[in-house]
């Protein structure tokens, strides 16, 4: 018995929609950050040839860039990016930094929300989506890393997908949708991990032990930003019905 792989390679250009960039500061970019772990080595001038190098640097600052996004859920790390469906293709590649969390799927040229649905539920409804006629997308959802439209695009639709980045570079090494003093700890974290490589295992334990304590005060603090006063309560069936009915969906 012969067992094919059904996967292809799927294709989908999303473009990034920024949303939020914070004063630019001290720490401007992945450079300036370099600079700052620098400053606190003492060790001299970071190069290609130093040690530790300045590619190891780099990393580790992109490294507890990924740690800040997968730790802090800010509000501030949601993404928007759109793409263009093709007519009767039901899957598409995510964005490579797509990292899950609440995800809205919005189809522009009507300006409606499309239902996101459980992939088990959505396997069940239907078990073979190539049998299904194109038609306007009435519900989407997540299998893999790969988003699923149901039933096929009839055409191009413009789609704007809301998710939770996971901090990977997709473009530039940019860190201005990091407020800066969620910059100086990431830092920290890679002033640690640089220490760590010179075997200054006692000074590495310091920056380690202040990574840990800014980031614990930063979750606090994104927690009574996202709750306090904003008079969130539970909505009935009937609001949400009646809400439904602001804008049409069959513009």
């Amino acid at each position: 018995m012969t067992i094919a792989d059904s996967s292809t390679n799927l294709d989908l250009g999303w473009t990034e929609q920024t949303i939020v960039a914070f004063t630019t500061g001290v720490l401007s970019d992945l450079d300036a950050c370099v600079d700052e772990v620098e400053s606190k080595l003492k060790r001299g001038t970071i190069s290609a040839t130093s040690t530790p190098t300045e590619t190891q640097v780099k990393n580790w600052l992109k490294r507890y860039k990924m740690e800040l996004a997968e730790i802090k859920r800010f509000t501030f790390n949601r993404k928007y990016a759109t793409a263009t469906t093709t007519a009767g293709t039901y899957r598409y590649a995510l964005p490579p930094d797509y990292n899950g969390g609440a995800t809205r799927l919005r189809e522009t040229s009507n300006d409606r929300y499309i239902k996101i649905w459980d992939s088990h539920w959505a396997d069940m409804k239907y078990p073979n989506p190539a049998t299904e006629s194109n038609n306007k997308p009435a519900i989407a959802y997540v299998k893999n890393m790969e988003l699923w439209l149901m039933p096929p695009p009839d055409g191009a639709y413009t789609l704007e997908l809301e998710y939770d980045r996971s901090g990977a570079e997709s473009d530039t090494d940019n860190f201005d949708w990091i407020p800066e003093l969620d910059r100086f700890r990431i830092c920290d974290g890679a002033t640690a991990e640089a220490f760590e490589s010179l075997h200054d295992f006692n000074s590495a334990s310091i920056y380690s032990r202040k990574w840990a304590y800014g980031l614990g005060k930063a979750v606090k603090a994104d927690g009574k930003r996202k709750w306090s006063g904003c008079g969130y309560k539970a909505i009935s069936i009937f609001q949400a019905r009646t809400m439904s009915q602001y804008q049409s969906l069959d513009d």
